[in-house]
């Protein structure tokens, strides 16, 4: 499975699936957002399924293996989505927050251009233990990648930030032998793509994910709906869509689990609030016209915020950062260190016994301790 970093090889993404579902319809979810500046995508998802299956009957569609997908096949899928949704622990990360988990992967996983092996990374993540057996977990993908790029990972263009908006991982582990993984993502900030595939993990005999075992199950009824709208027209338009969408879900849904880690660990690094994800107005709206999925649904989620503990370690990233810029830009001389006693050989035969002594430059007073190591005394 590809766990580096996924960039799309294809600088101009105007024409991929993901970015041309804006021009759909969006059944009064647009009606019901506009003005709204910032996405809750679990909100959005449940709200139209659930207008849909209020409203709309779906006719016949030719799905991807030449087999007709029926409505009842549609309108099931649409229950199912609000029924995981319903069942789930909602956790929405602040981007601060998601830009900590990210940090705390790289510091496992290492930099993109250290090529460390995947094992490192998937045997930390095959310990971790679940909060919950379903889980939503959601943050802001373009702050992110502007955290990323802060952190030197990455350069992207405004117009490749103009296309990230909210994603959203659903974790399921209720099953004994396997661990799904489903990826949906905001187009806009009222319109989103469906998961399209789902990405199985098998279990251990301890119950733990097997990530030598791993396999894709196509969505039947979200193919179909692309497929119709002629965004999936080729074999290969299908294939390049596959390959993106895996890159980005095996690559960012890294840092749920390192959200699971987080949580188990019950640090101040992380502050969690549960908060209503209706209002009581909109409660009473819902239950009197009779809209039970919505209050079913959209009960409640939590907040993540960063605490103390996670404040402290990007404040000392940041400054390594810029202590690291600063060294490759001025070839400085090194922080202040001791050198051991060693002899010193030279051609003509001489050996010359060379002190324990110290060396460098002294450490700026302003960097965190742990950036140039303990202070040395004497």
């Amino acid at each position: 499975m590809a766990w580096e970093q996924h960039q799309s090889s294809r600088p101009n993404r105007e024409n991929t699936p993901q970015n041309r579902l804006h021009v759909l319809r969006a059944d009064g979810i647009v009606v019901s957002l506009r003005g709204v500046t910032a996405m809750i995508l679990y909100k959005t998802i449940a709200l139209r399924f659930g207008r849909y299956l209020d409203n709309e009957q779906p006719g016949n569609v030719p799905g991807p293996d030449g087999q007709l997908v029926s409505p009842e096949d549609i309108r099931q899928h649409w229950k199912s989505v609000l029924s995981d949704l319903a069942s789930a622990r909602i956790y929405l990360l602040d981007h601060h927050a998601a830009n900590y988990l990210d940090s705390l992967r790289m510091d496992v996983q290492g930099m993109p251009w250290e090529q460390r092996a995947e094992s490192d990374i998937q045997s930390y993540v095959k310990e971790v233990d679940f909060p919950r057996d379903l889980i939503w977990i959601e943050y802001d993908d373009r702050k992110l990648w502007e955290h990323r790029a802060t952190r030197g990972i990455t350069t992207l263009s405004e117009e490749e930030l103009n296309n990230r908006h909210q994603r959203g991982f659903l974790f399921d582990n209720r099953l004994p032998e396997k661990l799904t993984v489903r990826l949906f993502s905001a187009v806009t900030d009222n319109m989103f793509a469906d998961a399209p595939f789902v990405f199985e993990i098998s279990k251990a005999q301890d119950g733990r994910p097997n990530f030598d075992n791993t396999s894709w199950q196509l969505q039947r009824t979200v193919i179909a709906g692309l497929m119709r709208l002629g965004l999936l027209d080729s074999e290969e338009a299908v294939r390049d869509y596959f390959e993106e969408h895996k890159g980005h879900l095996t690559y960012e849904m890294v840092i749920g689990f390192m959200l699971f880690a987080a949580l188990a660990a019950r640090e101040d690094d992380l502050l969690l609030q549960e908060v209503p994800s209706l209002s009581t107005a909109q409660v009473k709206t819902a239950r009197k016209f009779g809209k039970s999925w919505m209050t079913e649904t959209l009960k409640s989620h939590v907040t993540i915020r960063i605490g103390p503990a996670a404040e402290r370690h990007i404040t000392e990233q940041r400054a390594r950062l810029r202590f690291e810029k600063d060294q490759a830009v001025s070839r400085a001389t090194p922080t202040e260190h001791w050198v051991a006693e060693h002899e010193r050989r030279y051609s003509n035969g001489k050996v010359v016994r060379v002190r324990a002594h110290k060396r460098g430059q002294t450490a700026g007073r302003d960097l965190p301790v742990r950036v140039v190591g303990p202070r040395m005394g004497g």
